[in-house]
């Protein structure tokens, strides 16, 4: 993901970040900030294409039109800005639907009509939460145009791309390693991002939480 940071006093930097798939890029790249003065803009919640220009400045551009982002988990409490991108003109894969034409997912429990009926994504009408099966696939995804996004980043198409201050490497470790830390260098910074591991997720066939 490529994201911008812009700091109380205007100062703007941008950063990207490598997670592993459903470990919160999309949340992150459309953050909301609590901090006061700050301001958070989205260039991209996925790939990102880097290069260093005629100058050594280590650049990069976001090569997709929009979002395929993980749906289960996220809401408005969760991805305001995601949540208001998708409201129209989006592609839902393996959600559930409702009987008022909308679509449902796990973490939706509060925003969704308490009358109408749930249809999970294999075709189980009346779903309940104690049918024993999701309503929708674990790696259900929403596909959108990015230029939806409120957050938007003014640079998110611009095909020099944005200048890279820091590279984030995160992933799924609820324990063994520190939950934040800082490379020595660049060169550091890459022997880290080559060596990490990450707890599996649904994207991916895996054995409940192996690392």
């Amino acid at each position: 993901l490529i994201v911008g940071i812009t700091n109380p006093h205007g100062v703007k930097r941008y950063i990207a970040a490598a997670f592993p798939s459903a470990c919160g890029k999309t949340n992150l790249a459309m953050l909301t900030p609590s901090l006061p003065g700050y301001k958070v803009e989205c260039v991209g919640d996925d790939i990102a294409w880097m290069k260093f220009d005629e100058s050594g400045i280590l650049r990069a551009i976001n090569p997709e039109n929009g979002f395929f982002g993980v749906a289960p988990g996220t809401s408005m409490d969760t991805n305001p800005s995601a949540m208001r991108t998708i409201q129209t003109n989006t592609l839902f894969t393996n959600v559930a639907k409702t009987s008022d034409g909308g679509v449902f997912w796990e973490g939706l429990e509060k925003e969704i009509n308490p009358n109408v009926r749930i249809t999970s994504w294999l075709g189980m009408e009346n779903w309940t939460k104690e049918s024993g099966s999701p309503a929708a696939h674990p790696n259900s995804r929403f596909c959108t145009p990015a230029r939806q996004c409120p957050s938007i980043d003014d640079m998110w198409d611009d095909p020099d791309g944005v200048p890279i201050s820091a590279i984030l490497f995160g992933g799924r470790r609820p324990k063994g390693v520190p939950l934040v830390y800082e490379a020595h260098d660049w060169k550091h910074g890459v022997m880290i991002g080559a060596a990490m591991r990450s707890e599996a997720t649904a994207a991916a066939e895996h054995t409940k939480k192996v690392i």
